[in-house]
């Protein structure tokens, strides 16, 4: 699982929002960011009370790693859960890698895929990584090599020059696959790049057939 850091989070997020639409959730990062803790819980609660996916998921972020608070992953995953059902791309992640490694709640692979295709759907690099992992593995999905190679393949080229899990999961498939799958992969791996077609691409692939979720 990806290390979670509120503070990292919220400053992301925070650049490339208005100030306006983040009044208290401002207030919250800079607390985090002095270590105060209780004073981000603080600024979170008129957020949470408005069912606001980004506090619930810096709620999970607080509980997943222990701060102000009793590190308590089902809490935390329980607080991912609220956000990623709003579509919070983070905390879909997050949800899928607890699923996938059992923390705080049972290994369950099909949930893990589902959690992280959303996340994978627009652009997560972790996500495109870990869910092509589940369909090498053919754990909670039909088990399709081709997928996996053109999923690792995007998450690659979205990182740009950054060194990824994906680029070593990559190497090993290489070696492992016939060349005929290496090649449908190159031409999956197009059509998922095309601009504004990741989600849509990837949907018509399974649709398909090709390689359909338990």
């Amino acid at each position: 699982m990806r290390s979670t850091s509120l503070g990292i989070s919220l400053g992301l997020l925070l650049t490339l929002t208005s100030a306006g639409a983040w009044a208290g959730f401002d207030e919250a990062a800079a607390a985090f960011a002095a270590g105060n803790y209780a004073q981000a819980q603080e600024q979170l609660q008129p957020l949470l009370a408005n069912h606001d996916p980004r506090a619930q998921y810096s709620m999970g972020v607080l509980y997943e790693n222990g701060f102000g608070v009793s590190k308590n992953p089902k809490e935390a995953a329980a607080w991912y859960l609220k956000s990623a059902e709003q579509g919070n791309s983070d905390a879909q992640f997050n949800l899928g890698a607890m699923h996938e490694h059992g923390v705080g709640i049972p290994v369950n692979f099909t949930e893990a895929a589902r959690w992280y295709r959303p996340a994978a759907e627009v652009g997560d690099i972790d996500a495109l990584s870990n869910l092509g992992v589940l369909y090498q593995n053919g754990q909670g999905v039909k088990p399709d090599k081709v997928l996996a190679m053109a999923l690792y393949n995007v998450s690659v080229a979205y990182a740009g020059n950054a060194q990824t899990q994906a680029k070593q999961n990559r190497q090993a498939l290489a070696n492992q696959i016939p060349m005929a799958e290496l090649q449908q992969s190159m031409a999956l791996t197009e059509e998922l790049l095309k601009p504004g077609n990741l989600k849509a691409g990837l949907r018509a692939y399974l649709q398909q057939g090709h390689s359909a979720g338990k």
